[in-house]
């Protein structure tokens, strides 16, 4: 409910977004400079591997001191921020950038403090703290920055399991911990990734395709909703209360986990009292758009302008052609590109 009323007012959404980003970049300074760094383990992706380049480059004369964790951690994410931009849109790399920003400018001034001095309870606490400030952005429509924007435009442009590409980039982070320290600081850098991973898995959800289930009784609005806000086809099904045996339609939509904020949003300014479910889905065949498919999607579905009749009839769409048609043309194009 809170969440609700916070959206449906655009200043008190921009202040609670703006927490969240400050939020998440405060949490990863602190894991990093209170925990992980002063246990010498390794964090995951591009903060993990400013970690290691700083290793190296603190010794450099002239330049070392300017090559903190934070300023390489910002240099890092600078052609990444770039590539978010052209690839996954303004507000979610607007967002992503604050993030950056603060989280590069806290590890700076966070100074470096053992809180303690067992590398288990620095590597737990280290990915849990960090883990926090991830799972919020990803939970709220943006990001940290990193691999986790490489990563999910890979998927994109090549449908390759993002999971995987994830996996083998830490493993590389894993391999040199263990040749610049310890092989048990690689088994700490390991329990740390692990930690972070689940504990954005509980805040939100890790990479992978969902199935969202809505249930509402306004299936024109709501349906005209997601459309507008994602490029996903929505299957209708008839449902009928348990309890009072009502009539009502259940939509099911397959969708990946960064589009899950919005068509929460989009049915909820629609249809207040609409259930929506989000189950994991283990394998998904058939018509899932990739990024560069949806646009081509955009391109021949008006979707800035009602999609559904407003007759009686709803079995009437106002589209050029069916959506499996749809479909194997924009596949056909890519096949020729």
């Amino acid at each position: 409910m809170i969440i609700e009323y916070i959206q449906q007012r655009p200043w008190l959404n921009f202040l609670f977004e703006l927490t969240v980003a400050l939020t998440a970049a405060l949490c990863i300074g602190i894991g990093l400079k209170l925990f992980l760094m002063p246990g010498n383990i390794f964090s995951s992706g591009t903060s993990g591997l400013a970690q290691i380049l700083n290793y190296f480059a603190v010794n450099i004369p002239g330049i070392g001191p300017y090559m903190t964790v934070g300023n390489i951690y910002f240099l890092f994410n600078i052609p990444i921020i770039i590539l978010s931009w052209v690839k996954l849109g303004k507000q979610f790399t607007i967002w992503t950038l604050i993030v950056v920003f603060v989280s590069s400018l806290a590890t700076n001034k966070i100074p470096l403090t053992v809180i303690s001095s067992n590398p288990l309870l620095n590597a737990i606490m280290g990915g849990v703290i960090c883990g926090i400030g991830s799972g919020i952005t990803i939970k709220y429509g943006m990001s940290c920055g990193g691999l986790d924007i490489i990563t999910l435009v890979i998927s994109r442009a090549t449908d390759m399991n993002v999971a995987f590409i994830g996996f083998a980039i830490n493993s590389l982070i894993i391999l040199a911990s263990g040749l610049l320290y310890d092989w048990e600081f690689a088994l700490y850098t390991l329990m740390s990734i692990y930690a972070l991973a689940k504990t954005i898995d509980a805040i939100h959800t890790n990479e992978q395709r969902l199935t969202a289930l809505v249930v509402t009784n306004n299936t024109d609005e709501v349906v005209n909703a997601i459309y507008k806000s994602i490029v996903r086809g929505v299957t209708i099904l008839e449902g009928q209360g348990g309890y009072s045996r009502d009539k009502r339609d259940v939509l099911m939509v397959v969708l990946n986990r960064y589009e899950m904020f919005p068509l929460e949003q989009a049915v909820r300014q629609t249809d207040p009292k609409a259930f929506i479910n989000f189950i994991r889905s283990n394998k998904v065949v058939g018509h899932f758009f990739s990024r560069d498919q949806q646009k081509a999607m955009r391109k021949q579905v008006q979707v800035d302008t009602p999609l559904v009749d407003e007759s009686e009839d709803f079995s009437l769409f106002n589209m050029p052609m069916e959506f499996d048609q749809l479909y194997d043309r924009i596949e056909h194009e890519d096949d020729e590109m």
